[in-house]
């Protein structure tokens, strides 16, 4: 669909500075929720690493909305905005909006009921309700607020309907306009057989890998001693979510498959496929991390991998191994859905 070039450059750099503003926003307000999280009063029970878990993941809908709303940016090229794509992205910001409620709200009411439950118990007098407490409600009570604003946002920019239904918006000019910029390229049969044979394969075995992982991570973390309660659940929290983020980027590659069509490459779905693959990437490192991090805090916290009948180090550096594997795999998918998706160069004259 035609735009005017100026509300064109208006939606361009409105969609980049409000993604990356609220970006990096999710991101101070997840670490606030873990690290006040473990502060809590209710830390000690077994519902406390729950309540900033979920609100850990009520924050994760605000990054992949503001993620969202950036990449807007590749479907504006010229005088044109991509309406499908358009479309896509307002469906998105909706569902992460509605999912961060969904979220917080859980989460709000777990930590009012688990505080209420709590007060009266005489070997935890600490448990009450503290400005600490309300103002800890009120962080995981923030997600949905931001997620809010991202979607009334890009709905406001991303204008699906004929320019001339909306007043301001300049209608498309009556002389004839350049039309819009390719979404096709050809490549050769050499490359669409690749590239869909590669998808096909690496997706297959990142999906058979997905499945591997988790009970040889039970069982051979099983026979780690007792972490500590807080750590231990973080630390399995996010081996969880880095293993979701390995069947989350083999569904990316074998996805990808559909857009190289006969002997063309849908440029738009291939950039797509590429940022995908690097948000997946992101967030299988960061899980592993923090995944590391509090399994290696946990144990030396609860006496070091060497007690209770923990002959061997090993099986510590086995277990972190383990967890960090989806960090691993994901990078894989990443580059080389990098390497196949990438545009073919433009042949000099």
């Amino acid at each position: 669909m035609w735009i005017s070039e100026s509300h064109a450059r208006h939606v361009h750099a409105a969609c980049g500075s409000t993604g990356r503003v609220f970006a990096v926003a999710s991101v101070v307000l997840a670490t606030a929720t873990v690290v006040l999280g473990l502060r809590l009063p209710i830390a000690y029970h077994f519902f406390g690493p729950v309540v900033w878990i979920t609100g850990g993941a009520s924050v994760l809908n605000v990054l992949y909305a503001a993620l969202g709303l950036t990449g807007v940016r590749s479907y504006i090229q010229g005088g044109y905005l991509d309406v499908n794509a358009a479309r896509r992205t307002r469906r998105l910001l909706a569902a992460m909006w509605a999912t961060s409620i969904i979220f917080s709200s859980f989460a709000c009411l777990l930590l009012l009921a688990t505080v209420a439950a709590e007060s009266d118990n005489p070997r935890h007098p600490d448990v009450r309700f503290t400005v600490g407490v309300w103002a800890y409600l009120c962080l995981l009570a923030s997600p949905p607020v931001l997620a809010g604003v991202l979607f009334f946002v890009g709905r406001r920019l991303l204008i699906t309907a004929p320019p001339s239904a909306y007043p301001g918006v300049a209608a498309a000019p009556a002389v004839p306009y350049p039309p819009p910029p390719q979404r096709h390229v050809w490549i050769s049969a050499t490359r669409a057989h690749e590239v869909r044979t590669a998808c096909g394969r690496l997706g297959g075995a990142l999906l058979t890998a997905g499945a591997l992982l988790p009970p040889i991570l039970v069982l051979i973390g099983g026979r780690l001693p007792p972490i500590y309660p807080a750590l231990g659940t973080l630390s399995w929290t996010f081996a969880v979510v880095g293993l979701v983020q390995v069947f989350v980027a083999a569904t990316v590659l074998r996805g990808g498959r559909r857009y190289v069509t006969g002997e063309h490459l849908d440029v738009d779905g291939a950039l797509t496929t590429r940022r995908s693959l690097g948000v997946v990437w992101g967030l299988g490192l960061g899980s592993a991390a923090i995944a590391g991090v509090g399994l290696s805090l946990g144990l030396s916290l609860s006496g070091g991998p060497t007690e209770q009948g923990v002959h061997h180090p090993v099986l510590a550096g086995a277990v972190l191994s383990l967890m960090a594997t989806p960090a691993l795999l994901t990078g894989v998918a990443y580059f080389v859905g990098r390497r196949l998706f990438a545009p073919p160069a433009p042949a000099r004259s």
